[in-house]
């Protein structure tokens, strides 16, 4: 379980650090839309994602583990 809990801790800070990246790669965007910054920046869309997603599924596990213990 601590390694479930070190990804899940990881996952929660690529998805902090990503969206931020995200959001400040669209203000250089808004200022500059030549330099294509947010056509450059997908790994971090590909980073953000995969978290969240990872996130999500360990959130419903945990939910799902949490009823079944209640259960007997």
């Amino acid at each position: 379980m601590k390694i479930v809990r070190l990804l899940k801790t990881a996952a929660a800070h690529i998805c902090i650090i990503c969206g931020i990246d995200l959001g400040i790669v669209q203000i250089l965007d808004w200022y500059n839309p030549f330099m294509d910054f947010a056509g450059h920046s997908m790994f971090l869309l590909y980073g953000l994602c995969i978290s969240a997603i990872y996130l999500g599924i360990c959130e419903l596990h945990r939910k799902m583990m949490k009823i079944a213990v209640n259960r007997k």
